[in-house]
Formats: structure tokens, C-alpha cells, sequence
């Protein structure tokens, strides 16, 4: 399900965590702030330093104090900081803390790491545990340097509790759906991966500003395939509809889009396909088969009793009358049921074979 289920651990982190410790020390022994020429770990990088001047030979100057070689150098481009007397120091040059190793432990279920170092307790929330271990762990500790938190991280541990927590992607891959100008996050989804390169979209929530929705929302009523979720280019069937709802906690619209022959009463006399759709959770293969049921009572030109619910159901699947659909999100199934199929002779044959009896 995930991308990693065993605990990761990055030996040259920590290694270098304890290299940098011991340089650190050094540079306050003597007065000196220690820092970098290029961005690493979590060392104030001269490069984001303001008004800092090149004086030639790895030595700079800045109104606030000078950077010099560092004797011994424990890594490429150290350099000591010397702050002037009295001098206002830039936000990255104050609150130096010495940096303690640290392990985390991730709640794949509830998405969540929690990192404990003595008295220190940090959580992060609402992580991608769809990233590799290496690339969660660089994520984690990008943020930890972010809030200068005094801890960084070199193992990352997977556990599996009990969330209370529903997620609509198990794996926390979110899609997105994206078209020449904009994207948005994918809440839900239908579609028909019926070409290879092109597959037929029936239903798609997505998550985004109001200009990214109409945006998106334009190029599917366009009809011409100008819009692409997970690397493939989708094409709505027909005509479609949007309903749209305002998150205001996020600022962004959150906007239902789906095609009218998915929509109960309204399908046309000229439709090839009615499609059926369950977005609640439970059991999914019986409410598709009453949808399914529903449906073509609507369109057929003949009774259909529900009592052959399930026996029209198998047959209608074995020879492709109906088609499952790949959905995902708030869709938890859907499937297409194909009009131009000679739906009365499949039941006038079952009933021959006393399959379906009246």
C-alpha cells in the first residue's frame, strides 16, 4: 500500500548530525557562530545572509560581523562568524542552538510523525506518506529546520495504529487534475480506461481557487480532451454538470463535476451509456447492483423486476453489457452500462435457459 514499510535509517546523517555537533562546540569555545557557504543540515548559509561582501580567500564581511576559514575544516565551505560588538545580527545568526539527533516515528494510518528527544516533543501533521522513506525523511527535516526546532532526524520508523482518521486515499497519493494553465486536487473520481491514451471521465471532485475551477471546469465542457489527471488525457462523456461549495477555512472552492447520463432521470433517448455510481461506504458491490438495477429500469423498453437484480448482474458483467470503471476518492464505484448491447435478447436467451424466471 505504501511506498515503504520498514524502518529507514540514514547512516551519513547521522554521522555528519555528530560531525557538526563537535564543530559547533568548537566555534562557540571561541566566541564564533559556525556556518556554511552552501545550504546544508540546518547551519545558517552565508548565501542567505544579507549585505554579506566577498573579501577573497573564503572571507567575507558584512556590517554585522566577518567570516573567516574555520582551522580544521570538519567540511567543505565551513566558515566562523565573528559578530562586531553591539551589532543587530540577521534572524538566522541568532537563537544558535546546539542540534541533538533524533528518531521519528510515522503513523501511516493517521499521517502523522511524532519525534521525542528527552523533554522535546515535536508532531507534524497531515504528511505525504506517499513519498519514499529518503524523501519523507529530507521533507521532515526540511521543516524542522524551518522552525528551528533543535532536532534533526536521521530514522524514520512505520507504524500502522488505529486512526479515527478517514483519509480518501489510503496510499496518500492525492491526484490532480490539470489542463494547459492550472491544476486542482482530486477529491474523487470516475473514468472509463477505455484508450490507452485517453480515458473517458464520468465523475471528478476537485479542490482548488475559484479561477483554477473554471478554468478546469472550461476546458472539460470544451469536449476536447484539454484536461489530464495522472499523466493520461481524460475526456468527459457528453454533457456535464457542476456543483460547487465554498471551504472557507481553506479559502477554496470545492466543485463536483459529473456527466448528465451518470445522473439518475436524466438520461436521454439518444444516450449510448447510462452510468451508475456509489459514493457511500458499505457495501459497494450491492449498491452498484441496485443502481444498476435502477437504471436500467429507467432506459430499457422492458420490465426488468429487481428480483433478477443479482443473476443480471453476473451475466451483464461476463459479457461486457456492463463495464467497471477505476474510481478513487470520495467514489468508492461505478461502472458503465452500454446501451447499444441487445439487452433483450441477453434476457430473452436467460429466460430460454431458465436462468430468469418470471
Amino acid at each position: 500500500m505504501y511506498a515503504w514499510t520498514e524502518p529507514y535509517e540514514d547512516e551519513y546523517i547521522k554521522e555528519r548530525i555528530e560531525e557538526l555537533r563537535t564543530a559547533q562546540r568548537e566555534a562557540a569555545a571561541n566566541g564564533k557562530i559556525l556556518v556554511s557557504s552552501y545550504e546544508q543540515f540546518w547551519l545558517p548559509a552565508l548565501n542567505d545572509l544579507p549585505d554579506v561582501e566577498f573579501q577573497g580567500r573564503d572571507r567575507h564581511t558584512a556590517p554585522y560581523g566577518k567570516f573567516d576559514p574555520v582551522p580544521n575544516v570538519p567540511f567543505h565551505g565551513a566558515l566562523w562568524f565573528t559578530p562586531l560588538p553591539n551589532a543587530e545580527l540577521p534572524p538566522a545568526l541568532m537563537n544558535i542552538k546546539e542540534w541533538t539527533p533524533a528518531n521519528a516515528v510515522v503513523d501511516m494510518n493517521a499521517r502523522m510523525v511524532n519525534i521525542k528527544v528527552d523533554e522535546v516533543e515535536i508532531t507534524f501533521t497531515s504528511i505525504n506518506i506517499g513519498l519514499n522513506a529518503q524523501e519523507l525523511l529530507r521533507d521532515i527535516n526540511k521543516e524542522l529546520v524551518r522552525i528551528n526546532a533543535g532536532v534533526y532526524v536521521y530514522r524514520i520508523e512505520p507504524v500502522e495504529e488505529v486512526s479515527p482518521v478517514h483519509h480518501l486515499y489510503s496510499d496518500g497519493r492525492i491526484p490532480v487534475l490539470t489542463n494547459a494553465h492550472t491544476r486542482a486536487d482530486v477529491t474523487g473520481y470516475a473514468v472509463l480506461q477505455d484508450r490507452p491514451y485517453q480515458h473517458t471521465l464520468v465523475y471528478v471532485g476537485i479542490a482548488a481557487h475559484k479561477t483554477s475551477v473554471e478554468s478546469l471546469w472550461a476546458s472539460l465542457i470544451r469536449g476536447r480532451g484539454g484536461c489530464s489527471m495522472r499523466g493520461t488525457s481524460v475526456l468527459a462523456d457528453g454533457e456535464v454538470k457542476m456543483l460547487t461549495q465554498p471551504l472557507l477555512e481553506f479559502n477554496v472552492l470545492h466543485a463536483g463535476i459529473i456527466c448528465r447520463k451518470a445522473l439518475p432521470g436524466k438520461w436521454e433517448a439518444k444516450d449510448d451509456a447510462a452510468y451508475a455510481l456509489v459514493f457511500e461506504d458499505g457495501d459497494v458491490e450491492s449498491q452498484l447492483q441496485a443502481l444498476v438495477l435502477n437504471r436500467l429500469q429507467e432506459t430499457l423498453a422492458f420490465p426488468i423486476p429487481d428480483n433478477w437484480t443479482k443473476t443480471l448482474w453476473e451475466y451483464a458483467l461476463d459479457a461486457e453489457y456492463i463495464q467497471r470503471m477505476v474510481t478513487g476518492g470520495d467514489c468508492r464505484g461505478g461502472v458503465r452500462i452500454d446501451l447499444t448491447k441487445p439487452w433483450q435478447d441477453l434476457v430473452q436467451n436467460l429466460l430460454e435457459q431458465e436462468v430468469l424466471k418470471i
